[in-house]
This record gives structure tokens, sequence and C-alpha cells, in this order.
């Protein structure tokens, strides 16, 4: 306790004693007679103390039973025992062991100059800690001796907290009332620090530990109303955040469904409501992890963080615009765009990476999807590697996948889109050869304008499966079709070769036409042949054509030619009718010269 040096106190029992000894006794200000001579000066600073007044004024205690007769001496301490002997200083008790001094009587009734020295003063030592005893706090402005005895046992005799806070009354505290969370000299919000103290020792929901005090929430009180502590009567978080946006603010209408509010506000995780897969971001997969006191599953663990962190990467809770739910994917995915296409055209926003499918490429491309199906180019990726992000990045050649056409391409059609104009979504569509092959299209004869039935397009050399026999196998078999190439009297079409058939006299002059080919009426080759017949028609028929006048001649006859023959190396002067032996008609017959008698009765004499 702070002392009292009572520096004037020789010169106030001076006074006294002088008053004792002139019978007038020394009064205050307001007496009547005026002080002895002999009194020290500084009387006038200490008369009005509280010792003075009290020992003097009011019980007209003696000078000299202070001070002795030998002058105005300073008062021993102890010297109050000797007219109190039964006063005991109760609420300042002396130190059995000594460790500490125990205020004197003066420190407390003062006799000095300083007023301020009086038993009811005792904040006058109490704002600073006095020893084991804490700066007196709560109840400061308050009379101390309402509470506290000083010389009476006991000494604290406090009055119920009640009466004087009546309306602060409240069901939270225990077996002490407001002792069990407040101290009565306690220094300002102290009670706060004693919350969790307390409730760290809890079970079940009122368990509350140090995690409860965070910055921002330093105080139990900052939600708490004190002693309001009834659930409904906690401060609302909007009191404090007045402006907070909340994600989808019709699902999280309560602040604390997705924070803990005695966790230091710490969020909860998203899958304990939200538990759908999520494989965007990918998962890391190991063993289940806690936030808070929450465990969560290893798909919620993902690059991104770990359950709540892992989703706010892409649904930051507070964060958003009113009504987008999520960030933007360019936030973390800086790759190129695909065109004018979005993020979530082709990626589902919980489902990682898309399948690059046709399936999936034709939500956009329907028709180059519908015009592929089936010819080899329905797999959008095998041209578009890079679709993806970059789909204006040229696709890789032709000949990377069609390196045998592109082997053997002919100059003229190396270029791919010169004959495919319709592109590679429509590989079958070709532009006709005839856009370039004007000259051999238009002396095409008919049958021949399907370029591709006789050439390969690539090469265009001609199929060597493809001969005119392919098609033309009557012709083939018979006649000069069994000893010539057809080119040599044909062409498929023009520019070059036989434009026509030429004329028969080109290979057979008439110098080596043999037998009756030599009469000037049997000059017209095709009168009697065909280029493509078995054999010449030399049949009663065929002959009567020209020789009608010789329609009764030998009508039993039915191949002139066997009598009028076009072959051999001689003509005839006449025709004639020679009747020969049998054995001469059979070996006629078999004449290699007479290939064409049917009957050994239709030769004529051996010389022919």
């Amino acid at each position: 306790m702070r002392r009292v040096i009572v520096g004037a106190l020789g010169a106030a029992v001076a006074c006294a004693i002088a008053a004792v000894a002139w019978s007038t006794g020394c009064s205050g200000a307001g007496e009547r007679h005026a002080s002895p001579a002999q009194v020290p000066v500084v009387w006038r600073d200490v008369r009005d103390s509280a010792g003075h007044t009290a020992h003097v004024l009011k019980r007209g205690v003696a000078c000299r039973e202070c001070h002795g007769d030998a002058g105005f001496s300073t008062p021993p301490l102890e010297l109050c025992q000797k007219c109190h002997p039964a006063v005991r200083a109760a609420l300042h008790p002396v130190d059995p062991l000594g460790g500490q001094r125990s205020p004197a009587c003066q420190d407390c009734h003062g006799f000095g100059k300083d007023p301020a020295v009086a038993p009811s003063n005792c904040m006058r030592c109490h704002t600073e800690p006095q020893g084991n005893h804490a700066a007196v706090g709560a109840h400061s402005d308050q009379t101390c001796g309402d509470c506290h005895r000083a010389h009476a046992t006991p000494s604290l005799d406090p009055r119920p907290c009640a009466s004087c806070h009546a309306d602060e009354q409240n069901h939270h505290a225990g077996a002490r009332s407001c002792l069990d969370c407040h101290q009565m000299h306690e220094v300002n919000a102290a009670a706060d620090t004693g919350c969790a103290t307390c409730h760290a020792q809890q079970r079940g929901k009122i368990r509350v530990d140090a995690r409860a005090i965070t910055v921002g929430h330093n105080a139990c009180t900052g939600c708490h109303k004190p002693h309001a502590f009834d659930a409904a009567q906690t401060m609302a978080c909007t009191s404090c955040h007045t402006k907070q946006h909340v994600i989808a603010p019709a699902k999280h209408t309560r602040c604390i469904s997705c924070h803990a509010q005695h966790e230091g506000a710490a969020a909860k995780p998203c899958t304990g409501c939200h538990v759908q897969r999520v494989s965007h971001p990918p998962p890391i997969r190991s063993a289940v992890t806690t936030v808070g006191a929450a465990p969560i599953r290893d798909e919620a663990r993902t690059a991104h963080g770990n359950g709540t962190a892992a989703c706010a990467g892409c649904h930051p809770p507070h964060a958003q615009p009113t009504g987008q739910l999520a960030v933007a994917c360019v936030t973390c995915h800086d790759k190129p765009h695909h065109a004018t296409a979005k993020c979530l055209d082709c990626h589902a926003p919980h489902a990682g990476k898309p399948k690059l499918e046709p399936a999936l490429c034709a939500r956009c491309h329907g028709r180059e999807s519908a015009t592929t199906a089936s010819t080899g180019h329905a797999t959008c990726t095998q041209c578009h590697a890079s679709a993806a992000h970059e789909p204006a990045r040229p696709p890789p050649s032709c000949a990377t996948c069609h390196a045998q056409k592109a082997q053997v391409v002919r100059k003229g059609h190396t270029a791919c889109a010169d004959c495919h104009t319709a592109g590679p979504h429509q590989p079958r569509a070709q532009a006709a050869c005839a856009t370039c092959h004007a000259a051999e299209a238009a002396s095409a004869p008919s049958g021949h304008t399907q370029c591709a039935t006789c050439h390969e397009p690539h090469s265009g050399a001609r199929r060597p499966e493809k001969t005119c026999a392919t098609c033309h196998t009557d012709k083939a078999s018979q006649g000069h079709g069994k000893r010539l190439d057809c080119v040599s009297c044909h062409r498929p079409h023009g520019p070059q070769g036989q434009a026509a058939p030429p004329a028969c006299a080109t290979c057979h002059p008439a110098e080596q036409r043999p037998g009756l080919h030599r009469v000037a009426g049997h000059a017209t080759c095709n009168s009697c042949h065909g280029a493509h017949e078995p054999a010449p028609g030399d049949d009663r028929a065929t002959c009567l054509r020209c020789h009608q006048a010789q329609v009764n001649h030998e009508p039993s006859a039915v191949r002139c030619g066997a009598c009028h023959p076009f072959g051999g190396s001689r003509r005839p002067s006449f025709p004639q009718r020679v009747r020969h032996s049998s054995a001469e008609r059979s070996e006629c017959a078999k004449s290699p010269a007479n290939s064409a008698v049917r009957r050994p009765a239709d030769c004529e004499d051996l010389g022919i």
C-alpha cells in the first residue's frame, strides 16, 4: 500500500499541545479565537486532515496526548494502540511472516497536508496492484465501505449482486451465481476471457474452446450480449457483416450453415451438403481428412485443396457477383479458346476432361458430323488433333492417312482439294473429271462417261482389271475381237486414238482379198461381214439381199458360198454344178480350205 509520509505531523502536534496548554485548543478556520502565537504556521496546512479533524475537532483530544509535553514531536506509529487497543485492522491484517508490510493507521487516517489520505478514499492506493491483490477495476466508483469493513469481522460483507443489478439476472451462472463469471473488482471485459476457460471444460454443444477467439471475434460478448446468452438472443452475423455477398443466397440463408461459429468461424466442408462426386479438380487419393471436426471423403481432396478449399477454388462463397455461381474457367485455365465456344459447351463443371468423340463435336458441328459418318473421317481428332482449344491450327495433310494414294498420284492430281472440293467433311463429294478433262469427256462414247469405271482416280492409270472385254464380252469373244486389240479400231475417248473404226481396206486391201472378194460388187465389206460376227454371212438369205435374180437358182442349196467360194487362191470363171463321187465329196469336206463347208454334198470339184 502506498505509504503516507506525515512530514508536517510535528507541527500539527505542536499546535495541538499549545491548544491544550492555553485551554483553548487548536481550532479550525472558523473558530472565534485566534491561534496561540507559539503554534507553528504549518498548523494551517494540516488542521483539515482526516486525523486531526476526528481527534482534535470532533473528539477534543489534547495535543499532548499524541505529541507529548516536550514539543511537537512526531508520534510513533504504534501510538494509536494506546487509545484504541480493541481496534484491529481486519481488512489489512499484519502479515505473520513479515513478507509484506501492512498499512499503519496513519496510512488511512491521514494527519498530514494531503486531505486525500482518508479512510473512505481506498482508491488512493487500490488503483494499482497491492501485493497479491489486483488493482480494483469493477465497482471502483462505489463506496468501498458498503462491502468492506476495515475494523470488523468479517471484514467482507458484500450485498447481493441483485441489489444493484436486478435487471441483469440470468440463468447462465452456476452455484455462485454472478461470481461464477465475475470477480468483484475485475478489470473491464475480464469476464469475456473467462468464457473460454469455463466452456473449454464443458461437454456437448456448450463446449467452446480457444478456437472461438479469432481476429474479428475477439470476445464472446461480440456476439453474445452480456447476461443474454440464449441462442435466440445471439447477435445476427449480419449485424457486423452487413455487405457480405453470399453465393446462391436462396439456399445459404444462414451463415452458421457453413461457418462453425465457435471454431473461429471456420467454414464447414461443402461436402457436408453437396455429396456429388467431383472429378474436377482431379482428386488426390489419400486417407480421410478432417476439416474442423468433420471428416471429408477422398473425392473432396483435390489438387486445388482439401474439402471446402477445393470447392471454393471455383465457387468463392462471398466473392461472386449476384447470380454467378463460379469463377470463369479462364481464371485458372489460360488455354486458347475453341473459336467462339464457351468452356462449358464442352466441359461438364464437375466431370473433368471431356472425352473427344464425334458425339461431343456434333453438339455444334452437326452438319460436319453427319456428312463424315461412315466415311473414315468420322473421328474428328484424326484430323483435328488440337481441336479442343486451337481448332484454327492447320490439320495434317491428307497424306498422313492416305499415304498410299499420295505416292501414286499423278501430276495434276496432287492437290486433294482440286477434286474433293467439298473438303474433308464431305470426302465422297468429288468434282467431275470433266472439270479438267473436258476433251476426254466430250469425246467419250455412250457408256464411257464415268471415268472412274476404267481409270484409278489418283494415278489416272487405267485399271488393269478394267479391259474392254470387262464390259464388251460378246465383242471380244468373236470376230476381230479374238484376233485384235480393241484400240486397233476403237478409242474409249478422245483426243488420241481412232476417232472411228477404220475402213476394212485399211487392213484388207483389194489385191489381197481372195476368191469372189475381187468381184466389183463385193467391194463393200460390211455387206457380208460384221466386225464382231463369228463368220462372214454366205448363207442363201444373205446373198439374196443383192442377188435377187438368183432366188430360184438351186433352191435346195443352203449356202451360196459352197459353190461360189470367197476364199482360196484362184477365182473360177463361172459357177458350175459338178457331180462328184461320194469319196470325192468327203475329201472335199475335209480340206482346210473348205472349213466352212457343212456337208460333203455341197462341195464343188476338188480343184477349188
